[in-house]
């Protein structure tokens, strides 16, 4: 049997990776695909499209399959190779801190997968300015020369895109460019691996805060908490138990200065509770403000 295209979808955090393969997964491609990702939680399937739930998986109507990543991403793979009938293609959401070519490195010597594309996804409004920090400046300009293809996302203004553009091929030789606004969803599928010269695997440390609160929230409340965390702080992500709404969980989403407060799905049976994670780069000291969640 011939071997299944490992695909790998990378950026920085924030960028929206996860986005898109809510796109893909919903998208009516007639390809039979595995999709490795972190936490099923960011993975927005309606439920009418879940056949079945399974420990770390969860089959779909249309024969695609969602794996839950844990520590050990071959486990995973192995898990999906051996989903019979074979799956055409697998993919995996890297963690927006992770070389993408220390991923794809995986197709080379795993027996039963080839090379496929690594896409990367860059943040419009973002990426110039990440890849001139100090702390994370090599990590982002490095996501990009280790892509085959760079996807720009949350262009808002048309007539940046030609600027934009000719700026990530001065960083990364010969690399497609294309924004999100004329990329199909089955376009993952189809982007040819290049032959990159020099791949270097770098090593930017990231630490985490987590917090979690059974106790209902304010939205204005925790509004204000973010709005106060330093700049440092690069992704916050998570939800919370929104007092003005007690049937549904609320997703937080932040990226670099901006948050957003949204509806999720409804509580269920899942207990109501706040799981908020905050990321920055370990060489930055953040000061993280007291408060509702301090």
């Amino acid at each position: 049997m011939a071997d299944v295209p490992f695909i790998v979808i990378g950026g920085y955090l924030g960028a929206g990776k996860t986005t898109l393969i809510n796109r893909v997964l919903a998208s009516d491609h007639g390809r039979r695909f595995g999709v490795l990702v972190n936490d099923f939680g960011d993975i927005n399937i309606d439920a009418k499209l879940i056949q079945g739930n399974d420990g770390p998986l969860i089959s779909l109507v249309n024969g695609c399959v969602c794996c839950q990543l844990g520590n050990e991403l071959g486990s995973g793979i192995e898990t999906l190779l051996n989903i019979a009938p074979r799956l055409d293609a697998l993919l995996v959401e890297t963690s927006g801190v992770a070389y993408p070519a220390k991923i794809a490195s995986y197709a080379k010597t795993w027996p039963g997968l080839s090379p496929g594309g690594t896409l990367v996804i860059a943040d419009a409004n973002r990426i110039r300015q990440l890849s001139q920090d100090k702390f994370v400046g090599p990590l982002v300009t490095e996501q990009l020369r280790q892509a085959d293809q760079v996807l720009i996302t949350k262009l808002i203004d048309g007539s940046e895109w030609q600027s934009l553009r000719r700026w990530i091929q001065e960083q990364a030789a010969g690399v497609s460019v294309v924004q999100s606004s004329e990329f199909a969803s089955h376009g993952v599928f189809e982007i040819q691996e290049l032959n990159h010269s020099q791949v270097i695997v770098g090593d930017v440390v990231f630490d985490t805060k987590s917090f979690s609160a059974s106790n209902s929230l304010d939205p204005n409340d925790l509004n204000r908490w973010l709005v106060g965390l330093p700049p440092e702080i690069h992704r916050v992500k998570g939800i919370f138990y929104n007092a003005r709404d007690t049937k549904h969980r609320w997703v937080v989403q932040g990226v670099g200065r901006q948050t957003t407060l949204s509806r999720g799905e409804p509580w269920g049976e899942s207990p109501k509770q706040t799981e908020i994670v905050l990321i920055w780069p370990q060489s930055s000291t953040p000061r993280i403000p007291d408060g509702i969640l301090g």
